[in-house]
């Protein structure tokens, strides 16, 4: 009996842990809509991966930039959830601060 009850509870605690989890950066889009808006063009991306810092809302995110015939870069930039949308809190990477081919 106390096994189904612990199993249940298990169950349960899963079941809501996503609702309860810190939410998501911005996804590969939003980036590049939030890149694109700077009004520079940019290189495409990969590896974005965000990490959340000590607010809730604002999170470091790194990906890589390609700028051919270069190798892909590593990026860092800081952001933060904006009502519905994304906001830079450091103004931003350059897209355009290497050259394109």
């Amino acid at each position: 009996m106390i096994i189904r009850a612990a199993l249940a509870m298990a169950i349960a605690v899963a079941a809501f842990a996503p609702a309860f989890a810190a939410p998501a950066g911005p996804t590969t889009a939003q980036m590049n809509a939030l890149r694109a808006a700077k009004g520079e063009k940019c290189p495409p991306i990969r590896n974005l991966k965000c990490t959340v810092l000590g607010d809730p809302t604002e999170y470091r995110c790194t990906y890589q930039e390609r700028y051919k015939p270069a190798p892909w870069t590593k990026t860092t930039a800081l952001v933060a959830r904006d009502g519905k949308g994304w906001t830079w809190l450091d103004g931003g990477p350059r897209c355009s601060s290497l050259p394109q081919r």
